[in-house]
């Protein structure tokens, strides 16, 4: 009797080996895409509290048109609408968009906020198909797919 191998019970073991790759690794990935979405989630929603908080805190009541002024972080440039997420992974931007109003003299009043968080250029969640784009306004929390539409099953949050 010969003890080893054959050529054809190899290949049949790497032929079960490749299909089983084949399933995995889409299903690892996808897995990968949406625990890594946490981060512009939970960025976004801490963010989103801050201006809350900011916003209760000013007279005249006003949301915070840059990160500086919102962190109230003297090493982040003034006028700065961008920053990474917590991870690195995604750019949260902010916008006070069309909802600014002048009070006194002076005075510029936000009466709403929009916060986006976006993949950052070269991650891997730009591979993310549900979840492109992820916002929370003054109103509440949105998202958009790959596509560009609206994500109204919850998938994001």
């Amino acid at each position: 009797m010969e003890k080893g191998f054959t050529l054809i019970e190899l290949m049949i073991v790497v032929a079960i080996v490749g299909i089983i790759a084949a399933i995995a690794y889409p299903n690892y990935r996808d897995s990968v895409v949406r625990t890594q979405r946490a981060d512009a989630t939970t960025t976004v929603a801490r963010l989103a509290a801050a201006q809350e908080r900011f916003y209760t805190m000013q007279s005249p009541a006003t949301y915070a048109a840059d990160f500086r002024t919102l962190l109230d972080d003297a090493s982040i440039a003034t006028g700065t609408t961008s920053i990474s997420s917590d991870e690195g992974l995604y750019t949260v931007s902010l916008s006070n968009p069309s909802c600014s109003s002048t009070v006194g003299a002076s005075t510029t009043v936000h009466s709403c906020f929009t916060l986006t968080a976006q993949p950052a250029g070269g991650k891997s969640q730009r591979d993310d198909e549900e979840c492109l784009e992820i916002s929370h306004t003054n109103t509440g929390k949105s998202s958009e797919n790959k596509a560009g539409t609206s994500n109204s099953a919850g998938t994001c949050w």
